[in-house]
C-alpha cells in the first residue's frame, strides 16, 4: 500500500518537499491511502475476530517474505503484534528496538521492551544514536541534509534509526501503526488518517492499517465500546485526548489487564514527554543547535505548516479522506467541516 502526499499532481514521501511544492504552486497538499481503501465498504464489520484476522495476516507476511523484522517499542501496539507471532508459533527473524540515546527518555525500551525480549529465543538489535551523531547532525550538517521522512523536528533523533532505505527487498519491516481515529459528525461515524502518523518507507508494513479489513474491524470495535460506555458529548474526544488512551487501547483489544506506558504529546511545551526528558538531559549547546536548525526551517518554510508555528511540535497534519462506518460513503475534510476541522 502506498501512503503518500500529493500536491499539484506530484507524489511526495517527504513532507518538506510537499510543503515546498505547496508554497510554489499554491495547490493544496492531500494525503492518499491506496485504492483498497477507496473500494472497501467500511460500514460492514468483518465477521472474524481481530485475533483471527491478525493471525492470518502474520502467516501471510511470513509466507511472502524471506525475512520478517519487527520494530518493537514495548508499547501496546507493537507488543500485540509480537504476541500474535509468538502465540501462533510464527517465526520472527529479528526484533529491532530503537532508542533516543537519552536514558531518561528511553524508559519504554529499557523498562518494558528489553526485559521482555531478552526472555525470548528471538535475535534482537538495539539501535541508538550516540552523542557524536547528535553533534554531527545538529552542529555540523547543513539544513539541506534531511532524513527520509521530514514530518518531525523534535529533539530526539531516534526516527533516523528507523530509516529503511537500504532494507533488502525480501524483508518486511513491521511497525505497529496505527490506532483508529474516529469522529461522529452529521449523525455518522467516520474514520480517517493524518499524514504525520502514517509514514511510508521501503518495505515498511504498518500492521494494523495495510489491510483495510483489519483496520475496519478495530474501528467497529471502538465505535461499539464508545456508544456503550460514553455519552454523545464525549464521542469525539476518545481518540484525540491523552487521558483516554487506556480506554482506546482496551476497546480495540490491545490489552485487557496488562500495564503499558502511556504516551503524552505536547508535554511541557515539547512534542512529547519523552522529548521533554531528553532535552532536560542534553548538553545545552546541542539544544541550542537544535533550536537554531528549527529557526532555519522557519526562515525557509515559514510558520504556517508547523504546529503553533514551531517545528519542534511537528508539521501540521494533512487529512486523508474520511471513510464512513455507518453507511457506504467517503467524504473529504471540507465536506464534513466546511468551516475547518474542529473537535466538539
Amino acid at each position: 500500500m502506498s501512503w503518500h502526499l500529493e500536491c499539484n499532481g506530484k507524489k511526495f514521501y517527504n513532507k518538506l518537499e510537499a510543503i515546498e511544492e505547496n508554497t510554489k504552486s499554491a495547490q493544496p497538499i492531500r494525503f492518499n491511502a491506496s485504492d483498497s481503501y477507496e473500494s472497501h465498504d467500511f460500514s460492514l464489520e468483518p465477521t472474524q475476530t481481530l485475533e483471527q484476522m491478525c493471525k492470518a495476516e502474520a502467516l501471510e507476511l511470513r509466507n511472502k517474505h524471506e525475512e520478517v523484522f519487527l520494530f518493537y517499542s514495548g508499547g501496546s501496539d507493537s507488543h500485540y503484534i509480537l504476541q500474535t507471532f509468538i502465540d501462533n508459533d510464527i517465526k520472527i527473524d529479528k526484533i529491532i528496538m530503537v532508542k533516543s540515546g537519552y536514558r531518561s527518555a528511553d524508559f519504554e525500551i529499557n523498562d518494558y521492551a528489553l526485559p521482555f525480549v531478552k526472555k525470548l529465543a528471538i535475535p534482537f538489535e538495539v539501535r541508538c544514536p550516540d552523542q557524536q551523531y547528535y553533534h554531527d547532525f545538529y552542529r555540523d550538517k547543513p539544513l539541506e541534509f534531511r532524513t527520509q521522512n521530514e514530518f518531525w523536528h523534535h529533539f530526539r533523533l531516534n526516527n533516523h534509526f528507523e530509516n529503511l532505505q537500504s532494507s533488502p527487498q525480501n524483508r518486511v519491516n513491521l511497525f505497529g501503526k496505527e490506532k483508529p481515529k474516529l469522529v461522529f459528525v452529521q449523525n455518522n461515524w467516520y474514520t480517517y488518517f493524518i499524514d504525520i502518523e502514517v509514514t511510508n518507507q521501503p518495505n515498511q508494513y504498518n500492521f494494523y492499517i495495510e489491510n483495510p479489513m483489519i483496520y475496519s474491524k478495530q474501528c467497529h470495535m471502538l465505535k461499539r465500546e464508545i456508544e456503550k460506555h460514553r455519552q454523545p458529548e464525549e464521542y469525539n474526544h476518545i481518540t484525540h485526548y491523552n487521558e483516554n488512551q487506556d480506554f482506546w487501547n482496551k476497546s480495540i483489544g490491545r490489552y485487557d489487564k496488562e500495564v503499558f506506558p502511556l504516551k503524552f504529546l505536547n508535554e511541557s511545551g515539547c512534542y512529547s514527554n519523552k522529548d521533554y526528558l531528553a532535552i532536560q538531559s542534553a548538553e545545552p549547546r546541542l539544544v541550542t543547535a537544535w533550536k537554531r536548525r528549527n529557526y532555519q526551517l522557519i526562515k525557509q518554510f515559514g510558520t504556517d505548516w508547523f504546529n503553533n508555528g514551531e517545528p519542534s511540535l511537528g508539521s501540521i497534519g494533512v487529512f486523508s479522506k474520511f471513510y464512513c462506518l455507518t453507511n457506504k460513503d467517503i467524504k473529504t475534510v471540507d465536506d464534513l467541516y466546511p468551516d475547518g476541522f474542529i473537535i466538539e
